[in-house]
């Protein structure tokens, strides 16, 4: 509603203003009207004693409304309406009479081109609010059609006596009806739109502007409220209501009509479907126009009727309409269903879509009743999925089957939840994801906000623990025997008796997923099985679940990485989301057919691939193992037929997934939730069908790939029935995803998915409908990208190639990192990867041994740093490398690892400005690759500082030379005293 009523300027003689006053508290009721009614912004009065006074205040200040009082001591009303329009042309002029007798002698008078309307005051200061509200309408109308669909009632009088009544008693019994409907929103601003989405009310005191009306608004007309008796062609006609019913039924055979009157036209409602009568000398004149309003336009309960007027049943909003419609008789069904009266009620709840769906809809188009039934619950449920979509109800368990996102709590929804519900809000207004094949979702969501965070460690005294450093399993233990507020308690119980699939209970802190520190795999994720037969020991299950995810703030490696941002243990506060796990049953084995991670800006583009066209991981089973930097399927959605780590067969196979991370649904009620998640081998996938999907054949003797698992040979994971058969289109999906994520967040982004194939290869039973394809989206954070930035560096001087210690095309980080003077590599001599494990906690001793003398280090190994799958790289947490500045993946030629690229370890290090450098394998300085090495003879003869079985520490006394390029991704580590700098005193600066 663009055009409001704020200002009012009111022209009356001082008498009048004290009669308006007196009589009815004229300030005062408007405003507690206006409060009653969730409306805001009463409007303000101002008063103006003569027409001369109200010129005068209309040529310096704006007002919405003029309304004048019949006694204008200097001028004729239609004389004063007639200068106004002069001086203001199109703001409103009403008179409002004070009693019959003046408003008869000089209504013939009044100037109806000037006077927009003419009222009459009865002590009720209802009828300001009717004026205000007809003024609004007027002039919102046409807007609020073509923004919202709203609906419109056309009321047809002449009687000013009347109409100053009726419109009265409409507008407040439509608002209040309103009110009425205010507990169907989702949450407080859809319910405010629902209050909202009232109808509007047009004005008509002839025949032909009613048509007028009609014919203009047909597509949105709800009602029709006429006079039996007003002006036809000029002249009063008895019978012009009856001919205005017969024009309207022409166009809309079952509108609902009501028509009032003081004469006898109570015959024709009788005889005719959807009319209802009112006589205007009625008694019970305000119960009446409410029955109308209830049962005629839809505004009460929906009530349930056999042919012969029989109440059968009842529904009080639109689940239970749903609920009712499955159940009802066929003859209920039919009944209402050629009156129209589900589009009726539809339209008074604002579902104006699916009112419109049903209304043009006949039942000689459907073959039974039974069809008829099937499209009544399949529009209603859209409708419930659009009313749902695109924004965050409030936890309702009444609601719970159609919300796609709720809330639990009246706090923040923390990081990761605040991402969540940014994309639903842009699937709900953005369909580019979606393709022919494959639909893109989010799971259902729950999320609880911080709010009961603070009243569990306010109510379980557990606030002092941020000051203290417990162990993590101390932790554990002292927030699992905690309690959770009642009320969160009962929701969870709600929760486990929806769900019968697994579920997954995922940290959503304040600061989770920001751009500069994602806090990515820092805060505690549990799934549980959510399988056992008592619903007792499920709901203990997940309320224990939700205490774990509270207690991950207060550990180790939280505390950790907070301390290194900057940020204090006892600022941070946790929400926590809850989701159905995405996936197929398989016996006792619950996971998806495909988990992926997804990025906008590809780090290490390769061929034809450009960074902007992004890069995505996908893995057979939970995505847990891209998160941990396992073996995963690395390609770029914009060519996923370019698969360079798939050059020849045996590269297939050296770099194929092996085994998958499934949800073990058989260890029993007292699982450990860590330990319910298992790896399982790819033979556990082929005996569940799953391998079919995304897994290829060895054929030794040939020395090919082939896609079909009926041949006998060594099995890999190559996504070919994926990327390369398209048996879906999930390519194409992720780009437009990508580009949506992007568009929207305003940077790069990364989004974890998982992909539930339906009934992809699979007969539908003819008793239900097939279920397609679904991507659905888990989580999407900004992504620290390299492009290009600034720093205080303002002459960096690059030494010659014989005076540098690495060089590499693929670094990340921006600008000259200083006081570097100590290097900390694994020994090349003495690794093996079967060592990765102890090489983690050799390194965790060394970096308390230097984070507490302050000197920051560089450190240098092999493969993935912070893989969890220690025969790919060394296994380091971030607790256990805090004190690092610059980390370099350096590998011997037969370790050829995929880079870090997409794990949760790589996304924290990243955004904490630690400078990484990726070096092809088996680099050095006499076989460079890809114009990188790294001098390892000169590096292994340096003397040690410390040395292990394992590591050594070298440092120097002078700085070592630091410097990448974050536009180029160009890295460069100088000997020391190599690298000459000119630079003013600032932290170094990387892109984020």
């Amino acid at each position: 509603m663009p055009h409001r009523v704020r200002e009012v300027l009111l022209v009356s003689s001082p008498y009048d203003a004290f009669i308006l006053e007196e009589d009815g508290g004229l300030g005062e009721q408007i405003y507690r009207q206006y409060s009653q009614l969730s409306l805001t912004d009463a409007p303000r009065f101002s008063l103006a004693e003569s027409g001369e006074a109200a010129l005068e205040k209309l040529e310096n200040r704006r007002f919405d409304l003029i309304i004048a009082m019949t006694r204008v001591s200097d001028m004729d009303v239609s004389a004063f309406a007639r200068q106004v329009k002069a001086l203001r042309p199109g703001r409103p002029v009403v008179l409002l009479a004070l009693d019959r007798a003046e408003l008869s002698r000089m209504e013939s008078n009044i100037d109806r081109e000037a006077v927009d309307g003419v009222f009459l005051w009865s002590g009720d200061a209802r009828i300001l609010l009717a004026i205000i509200k007809l003024v609004e309408d007027r002039e919102n109308v046409d807007e609020d059609i073509a923004s919202t669909n709203v609906r419109v009632i056309v009321l047809v009088e002449d009687s000013v006596r009347f109409i100053s009544l009726y419109a009265g008693i409409l507008y407040e019994e439509l608002l209040t009806q309103g009110q009425s409907l205010y507990t169907e929103g989702v949450n407080p601003i859809q319910r405010l739109a629902f209050v909202r989405s009232r109808p509007k009310i047009l004005l008509a005191r002839d025949f032909e502007t009613a048509v007028g009306l009609i014919d203009q608004y047909q597509d949105n007309l709800m009602g029709l409220i006429t006079d039996g008796r007003f002006p036809r062609g000029g002249r009063l006609d008895s019978d012009a209501g009856l001919a205005l019913i017969a024009e309207t039924r022409r166009r809309d055979p079952q509108l609902p009509i009501l028509i009032q009157s003081s004469e006898s036209h109570q015959d024709v409602a009788r005889r005719a479907e959807s009319i209802y009568f009112l006589n205007k000398n009625s008694v019970h004149l305000l119960r009446e126009l409410r029955t109308f309003l209830t049962d005629g336009l839809g505004f009460g309960r929906f009530v349930f009727r056999m042919s012969d007027g029989r109440m059968v049943d009842e529904a009080r909003d639109l689940r239970e309409l749903e609920e009712k419609l499955s159940a009802i008789p066929d003859e209920s069904l039919r009944y209402h269903a050629e009156r129209n009266h589900f589009s009726v009620w539809l339209n008074a709840r604002g579902e104006f879509d699916t009112a419109d769906a049903l209304r043009p809809r006949t039942l000689a188009e459907f073959a039974d009743i039974g069809e008829v039934r099937h499209y009544l619950l399949e529009a209603i449920r859209k409708g419930h999925e659009e009313l749902h979509e695109g924004v965050v109800s409030d936890f309702d368990p009444a609601h719970l089957a159609h919300e796609s996102f709720s809330r639990i709590g009246s706090g923040s929804l923390g990081g990761k939840a605040r991402g969540l519900a940014f994309l639903n809000m842009l699937f709900a207004d953005n369909d580019v994801a979606e393709t022919e094949d494959l639909a893109v979702h989010l799971p259902p969501t729950i999320v609880i906000a911080t709010d009961y965070f603070d009243r569990f460690i306010a109510e379980n005294d557990k606030s002092s623990i941020a000051g203290i450093e417990p162990d993590d399993e101390s932790i554990r233990e002292q927030f699992a025997a905690a309690w959770l507020p009642e009320e969160l308690r009962d929701a969870l119980l709600t929760i486990v008796t929806h769900f019968d699939v697994p579920l997954s209970v995922r940290s959503s802190s304040l600061l989770e997923d920001s751009i500069h520190h994602p806090f990515a795999g820092i805060y505690g994720t549990y799934m549980i099985a959510n399988n056992a037969a008592e619903t007792a020991v499920r709901h203990e299950q997940l309320c224990r679940a939700v205490k774990l995810v509270y207690a991950s703030t207060f550990c180790k490696n939280a505390r950790t990485y907070l301390k290194n941002t900057g940020a204090r243990v006892d600022e941070e506060k946790m929400a926590v989301i809850i989701q159905p796990v995405i996936g197929r049953r398989h016996g006792d084995r619950f996971y998806p057919e495909i988990s992926g991670l997804a990025q906008s800006f590809n780090f290490y583009p390769i061929g034809p691939q450009t960074s902007d066209e992004g890069i995505a991981h996908l893995a057979l089973g939970l995505g847990r193992t891209i998160m941990e930097g396992g073996r995963v399927l690395r390609f770029s959605p914009a060519h996923p037929g370019v698969l360079p780590q798939f050059a020849t067969p045996r590269a297939v196979m050296d770099a194929s997934q092996r085994q998958f991370f499934a949800l073990d649904l058989s260890m029993g009620e007292e699982a450990d939730f860590i330990a319910a998640v298992r790896s399982f081998d790819l033979s556990d996938a082929e005996e569940d069908g799953a391998l079919a999907l995304v897994g290829s054949v060895f054929d030794e003797g040939d020395d090919v790939i082939r896609d079909d698992l009926s041949k006998p040979g060594p099995r890999a994971v190559t996504f070919n029935n994926i990327l390369k058969h398209r048996a879906i289109a999930l390519a194409e999906a992720l780009v437009r995803l990508l580009h949506m994520g992007r568009d929207g967040m305003g940077g790069a982004v990364e989004i974890e998915f998982a992909v539930h194939m339906g009934d992809f290869g699979r007969r539908t039973p003819r008793t239900r409908l097939r279920r397609e394809p679904t991507l659905y989206v888990l989580q999407i954070r900004p992504l620290a990208s390299r492009e290009a930035a600034t720093d205080a560096t303002t002459h960096v001087e690059i030494p010659p190639i014989e005076s540098c210690l690495a060089v590499t095309e693929h670094s990340l980080g921006h600008g000259y990192f200083p006081d570097l003077r100590d290097i900390l590599f694994v020994r090349p001599e003495t690794w093996e990867a079967a060592a990765n494990e102890a090489i983690a906690a050799q390194i965790e001793t060394i970096n308390a041994e230097l984070s507490k003398a302050g000197r920051p280090y560089i450190l240098i190994g092999p493969g993935r740093w912070g893989s969890a799958d220690p025969w790919l790289g060394v296994p380091v947490q971030w607790s256990q490398i805090s004190g690092v500045k610059i980390m370099v993946e350096a590998s011997p030629a037969d370790y050829p690892v995929d880079p870090s690229q997409g794990t949760h370890f790589f996304q924290n290090i990243t955004s904490l400005r630690i400078g990484y450098l990726t070096l092809p394998p088996g680099a050095n300085r006499e076989q460079p690759k890809d114009a990188g090495f790294l001098d390892w003879a000169w590096l292994t003869t340096q003397p040690a500082a410390k040395e292990t079985e394992y590591l050594r520490l070298v440092r120097f006394e002078q700085d070592v030379g630091v410097y990448l390029d974050g536009r180029t991704g160009r890295g460069i580590i100088a000997r020391p005293g190599a690298m000459r700098v000119e630079r003013e005193e600032a932290e170094p600066v990387t892109s984020s």
